[in-house]
């Protein structure tokens, strides 16, 4: 079932995510997971890619491939959670398909 997902906007809220939630450390890229807000059902996402990433053309590319993971597999994660997807330079030459399993993996386990 397709839940709505939102884009995360506000410092603060990045911010209370970091403070309460979990954080998952990957290969590619780190999560931080926060379950059983008052969303209304929907599904918050945000996206992180520092200076440490590269240029602003590198940032940019990081940011796009998260927002393609996000749609694909944050779609069927749990109802009423934040997702912040934090990019480390490797996600720029990590194959998609190997990207997606990551994410799923991290998803499903926590």
């Amino acid at each position: 079932m397709a839940h709505n997902i939102f884009t995360i906007t506000k410092r603060s809220t990045f911010v209370f995510v970091r403070e309460n939630g979990l954080f998952v450390r990957g290969k590619n890229f780190n999560l931080q997971i926060l379950h059983k807000q008052n969303l209304n059902g929907d599904i918050g996402v945000g996206y992180t890619a520092t200076k440490k990433i590269g240029n602003a053309v590198k940032r940019n590319k990081a940011k796009r491939i998260m927002r393609e993971l996000a749609k694909k597999i944050l779609n069927n994660g749990k109802i009423n959670s934040y997702y912040v997807l934090i990019a480390k330079s490797s996600i720029l030459e990590t194959k998609f398909d190997n990207l997606l399993l990551e994410l799923e993996r991290y998803v499903n386990d926590k």
